[in-house]
């Protein structure tokens, strides 16, 4: 515990504050990603038992700190929270003494990934690198995704080597696994998209409080093991939605008019194909990051496969993916820029179900809970390698975080996804760590739609010649 350093966020100070001891001290790097932002404050706000705690809001951006930092004041005011809250653009300032680090980074914002994926059209590779927005977060390789969070882990190795790194930017497989390898910082990884079991529960119609869900794997690659209604298997109730609800449902206006365009994925065409060829359901992410590339070869596939946008990864879903980025954008700012709004009235004190601020909770105030976190695998996972990081139901408290033990993945799913996946993430780490520019090669030449060993080496030298990947292009290079 470290001696309390005085109180920003709440109505007053308190009278003792000089005795008061910090609960924790919090480190949010990249923190100028307002959307992601608020939910961490108000999730702060709202778990009292956290309340004397510092936490340090850091980003490069210093507008978008400013703005951040005074939203989080005001809501810490509104809900009279006892926090403090410091800003900083020096990230070694930021990692000093921190407890816990929150890394939320975005390196280069989206405008570099787009022009690639331009690039990638040209030569024939519909969507970009990897069909998919799953590794290709960041440009080419996740190169400076991967340089950042490695540069990162080895500043919290001298500034607060006992903090715990809480990895929320993409690609978190790629990620947690690099520094966890490479670094004594501890690591763990955080996802939401486990929760996609939800929406199969809701629209079977049964209570979650009646359901006993087990959803495992990787990170963007996780399935529901066990799915319990009642304590009875619930998966025969899937099987009769499938038979008589699945063709109506896709009729219908959520499925065909969707508000987003990641609505309606987890029960998608797609869903139920991937089910009925691997013997258990994708979950979240999954159905798009992990389903098979013909169901991603062009937009009118894509359409059969995920409704009238395409999935979130088609050019409909992912331009109307950004525009909705934009307009929420300039819809918090407004908000945050506005003194006399009231934040609570727009963001009610309630916790945002995501999962940093209860990690927190757990190690500092040694409250077991039980989780779904990305810790590697230690056994969690059978045919697993101990040293890969998975992504499973896992205990955390005062101890740390312990991944709890899964069993056996059908071999299908570990033959044709699982193990398939891991080798990827192998492969792209080896690239990386190598500075192997042949090694980015081979990995796009895995791509089924490569038709050539010339063309797939022309646009990635094309790809890295762009002036946004000078430094990239100098870390690989061609190896014998």
């Amino acid at each position: 515990m470290k001696p309390w350093r005085g109180i920003q966020g709440s109505a007053e100070a308190r009278p003792d504050e000089e005795e008061a001891l910090e609960v924790a001290r919090v480190a949010i790097v990249g923190a100028g990603s307002v959307a992601f932002s608020v939910s961490l404050i108000r999730d702060l706000c709202v778990e009292k038992d956290l309340w004397g705690s510092t936490v340090v809001l850091m980003d490069i951006d210093k507008e978008r700190l400013g703005l951040v930092h005074g939203l989080a004041t005001r809501y810490a005011r509104e809900t009279k929270a006892d926090l403090r809250f410091e800003a900083t653009a020096d990230r070694k300032e930021a990692l000093e003494g921190s407890d816990f680090v929150v890394c939320s980074v975005k390196v280069g914002g989206y405008e570099g990934m787009e022009k690639e994926r331009k690039i990638a059209e040209r030569y024939g590779y519909q969507g970009g690198i990897g069909d998919r927005v799953s590794d290709y977060y960041g440009g080419i390789g996740a190169y400076y995704q991967l340089k950042f969070f490695l540069d990162l882990a080895r500043d919290m190795e001298d500034a607060c080597p006992d903090a715990w790194l809480i990895e929320t930017a993409n690609p978190v497989f790629e990620g947690t696994n690099l520094v966890a390898r490479e670094t004594k910082t501890k690591v763990v990884g955080v996802c939401h998209g486990h929760l996609g079991y939800k929406e199969i529960v809701k629209t079977l119609g049964l209570e979650e409080k009646d359901v006993d869900a087990l959803v495992a794997g990787f990170n963007h690659c996780v399935w529901l093991l066990r799915f319990l209604h009642r304590g009875e298997d619930a998966y025969p109730l899937i099987d009769r939605w499938i038979r008589e609800k699945a063709e109506k449902y896709w009729r219908s206006g959520k499925f065909q008019k969707p508000r987003f365009p990641w609505e309606g994925e987890q029960l998608s065409p797609s869903a139920v194909d991937m089910y009925r060829m691997y013997g258990v359901f994708p979950i979240g992410d999954t159905v798009r990051s992990a389903s098979p590339w013909w169901h991603h070869t062009d937009l009118r596939a894509k359409k059969k496969w995920f409704g009238p946008m395409g999935g979130f990864d088609s050019k409909i879903g992912w331009s109307r993916y950004l525009e909705l980025r934009e307009k929420g954008l300039k819809k918090r700012m407004r908000l945050f820029s506005d003194p006399t709004a009231s934040l609570t009235k727009e963001y009610p004190p309630v916790m945002s179900g995501e999962q940093h601020v209860p990690i927190i909770d757990a190690i500092a105030n040694d409250k077991e809970r039980t989780l779904e976190l990305n810790v590697p695998n230690m056994g969690s996972i059978s045919g697993i390698p101990d040293g890969v990081v998975v992504e499973v139901p896992a205990v955390a408290n005062g101890k740390g975080i312990r991944g709890m033990p899964v069993g056996e993945l059908p071999k299908r799913l570990m033959l044709g996804v699982m193990v398939p996946r891991m080798l990827r993430m192998e492969r792209i780490l080896q690239a990386f760590l190598d500075g192997d520019r042949k090694g980015l090669l081979l990995e796009i030449l895995e791509d089924h739609r490569s038709t050539s060993f010339e063309r797939a080496k022309a646009m990635l030298e094309e790809i890295l010649a762009q002036p946004w990947n000078e430094e990239a292009s100098k870390h690989y290079k061609w190896a014998r």
